[in-house]
């Protein structure tokens, strides 16, 4: 087995995006369709 974890995993998504928040934003932003004003910000 290899030495990285799955990111399919749902520990391993948790644990990254738990942790990230500003990954999660930047995942977001690049899935949905959102206009420019709409993007999903930090507070």
């Amino acid at each position: 087995m290899g030495k990285y974890l799955n990111p399919k995993a749902d520990l391993t998504f948790k644990k990254v995006f738990g942790e990230h928040e500003d990954l999660v934003m930047s995942l977001l932003n690049a899935l949905l369709p959102l206009d420019e004003g709409k993007r999903i910000e930090l507070r």
